[in-house]
């Protein structure tokens, strides 16, 4: 059996700190999305108050809120995010996380913000919709039509449309790689991706027997949760029916797709999907950057923004993104 990974001196020490101010709820049963999204609600307006004490988010970001069409004739909210001043032609597409179940595109404001700033490259957030009320594939469409939107658009957002990227963590992370998998089939494919410790695959259920055990207050996001998050987006479907675009671990075909980062840390229960996936990518000929963080779980840069390895961690996405502004 493998040694488990140490946490972070710093992230735990961060966490140590943060989980009394915003709560540390009990275990909920697999299956009760309804409790989880409560308390992540409750959870993201507590972070946002204490992030914006920590790291104040960007004062040089223009923000603005747009409509596009779904495929079944409801309108789609968008929010743009853009440096003042800027002149950069390309533009992010960014997929919030939250398991498939929860997440706003409010709670983002100061994440995509950062990226607009620091990176100097647009942000237009999608605010898809959630399962189980609107389980697989509402939310690939609707990022799919907020892609489409934006190259239909270009000229009002002063992008190029064949420089329209794609990115999110955890859950949009996921959703991402969907849509980059479905755009390639399309024939429009992305200019670029970034998954932040994405949610690639259903069969993600239990903790290894080779590899670490994950447990306790600083796993923010357990395979209990995964259970529940994945048995939302796909309902009643059969192993064999799962599409690839719902879970892209599944895609057999990973060639032709733009340079790709991935990053995930060795606490957290996507790891070996990450980079199975990320090692495949790099088998079928593609362009991956693979971010590994040591002794960090999911959501890491989130419970200790000002730790040496989030600072890093940031630094190399801001990085990414840049040479496609």
């Amino acid at each position: 059996m493998k040694k488990t990974p140490k946490i972070d001196a710093q992230v735990r020490w961060a966490a140590v700190k943060l989980i009394p101010r915003i709560g540390l709820s009990k275990p909920l049963p697999v299956g009760d999305w309804a409790g989880r999204r409560a308390i992540s609600t409750a959870r993201q307006v507590k972070l946002a108050k204490l992030s914006a004490k920590i790291l104040p988010p960007p004062v040089d970001v223009e923000i603005s809120n747009f409509i596009c069409p779904r495929p079944d004739g409801t309108t789609l909210p968008l929010r743009l995010y853009r440096k003042r001043g800027s002149r950069s032609l390309a533009l992010i597409v960014y997929v919030h996380g939250g398991g498939m179940i929860m997440g706003t595109v409010d709670a983002y404001d100061s994440v995509c913000s950062k990226y607009a700033s620091f990176a100097d490259i647009a942000i237009l957030s999608v605010d898809y919709r959630l399962a189980p009320e609107y389980p697989f594939p509402a939310a690939i469409e609707d990022v799919s039509a907020g892609v489409r939107w934006a190259r239909e658009n270009y000229g009002e957002l002063a992008i190029e449309p064949e420089r329209i990227g794609i990115a999110g963590d955890s859950a949009g992370g996921g959703i991402a790689a969907g849509v980059l998998l479905k755009a390639r089939d399309e024939g429009c494919g992305l200019s670029s991706a970034m998954l932040i410790y994405p949610m690639l695959d259903d069969r993600t259920i239990a903790s290894p027997v080779s590899g670490p055990k994950l447990t306790g207050p600083f796993i923010i996001w357990t395979y209990d949760d995964n259970i529940t998050g994945w048995r939302c987006l796909l309902r009643e479907m059969a192993p064999g029916e799962v599409s690839a675009y719902a879970a892209p671990a599944r895609a057999t075909q990973l060639g032709g797709l733009p340079p790709i980062y991935i990053e995930v840390g060795d606490l957290d229960i996507f790891h070996d999907e990450d980079v199975n996936f990320a090692s495949r990518i790099r088998d079928a000929g593609g362009n991956v950057q693979l971010h590994l963080r040591p002794g960090c779980p999911h959501g890491y840069e989130v419970v200790a923004p000002k730790s040496r390895i989030a600072q890093l961690a940031m630094q190399q996405r801001y990085e990414f993104l840049r040479p496609f502004n």
